[in-house]
């Protein structure tokens, strides 16, 4: 956009050049305006593009259709990753009674395609259906959960509960590990990303068995706000023992490692690209 600026002397002597000046600006003020509103209008776009795409999918046990998990419409988590010069992204999550079972990623991938990156969160095979079509089909658990044995009983309280969990994430720390690069050192969303709804007392399964779940929530490292990994904390009733579990899921295809104090507890390769695998980035055009 050109500008115009007239001397304070010649507005001074040609007020008529007050009038011309301001016409100019009045001219420029809509272009520099419709511009911006493009502009903002991007990511709207884009975040109702995204909602489309989620709900056409179907995701449901394998060989359970009639069981579909519930697709959670309002996102998780909008994000953007100006270090990958990602403007707009969204993480929805697909629930069975309150408890998550998969995380799904949509991104722009160039002009014409939305990345769909899936991660299974569920200790079943599972099938996911895009209009009918069947785009992927993990065959195996997406997660492993482990106790956490060092950490104080869960409290009565949700409220009590919820800044206990936020403790418990926090004693985890993550970085991507991409090979001959230096490492990048990932940051902890404080607040969950999603706290767990439950509709009943689900049976889960722990070290010693089954066990009762009595509260959950799902926070994430970020690279920008862009969610790489998933950190699931529950809180779990064993007869007369209520203990902390925990696990981990990937949402990056690059190496990752997660550190719980000053040990590595989990590390991932460069992701393998399978519609049978866990992780899974399905292009769409």
């Amino acid at each position: 956009m050109l500008s115009f600026v007239a001397p304070r002397s010649m507005i001074r002597s040609h007020p008529s050049c007050v009038r011309l000046v301001g016409t100019l600006l009045l001219l420029c003020v809509p272009a520099v305006v419709s511009a911006q509103e493009a502009q903002d209008d991007k990511p709207k776009e884009f975040k109702n593009r995204f909602l489309e795409m989620a709900g056409r999918i179907s995701i449901a046990p394998a060989g359970r259709s009639q069981e579909s998990f519930t697709l959670h419409r309002q996102p998780a988590l909008s994000w953007s990753n100006p270090a990958r010069q990602t403007t707009a992204g969204a993480m929805f999550l697909w629930t069975a009674s309150g408890r998550p079972q998969v995380a799904l990623c949509l991104y722009p991938n160039g002009e014409h395609v939305i990345d769909l990156e899936f991660q299974s969160l569920s200790d079943q095979a599972l099938t996911a259906d895009n209009d009918g079509q069947l785009v992927w089909q993990p065959g195996e658990p997406g997660i492993r959960w482990q106790t956490l044995d060092d950490a104080p009983p869960p409290a009565r309280s949700p409220l009590l509960r919820r800044r206990q969990m936020r403790v418990l994430a926090q004693s985890f720390a993550s970085r991507l590990v991409p090979p001959n690069k230096n490492p990048i050192e990932l940051r902890l969303l404080d607040t969950p990303v999603y706290r767990y709804e439950l509709d009943e007392k689900a049976p889960v399964m722990i070290d010693e068995g089954e066990a009762e779940l009595i509260d959950g929530a799902v926070f994430t490292f970020v690279q920008g706000t862009d969610p790489e990994v998933l950190v699931l904390l529950e809180a779990v009733k064993a007869g007369d023992r209520q203990v902390w579990q925990y696990a981990l899921a990937r949402m990056s295809i690059v190496p990752t490692q997660v550190r719980h104090g000053d040990a590595i507890v989990w590390e991932t390769n460069w992701a393998v690209q399978r519609p049978s695998t866990p992780y899974y980035v399905y292009r769409s055009f």
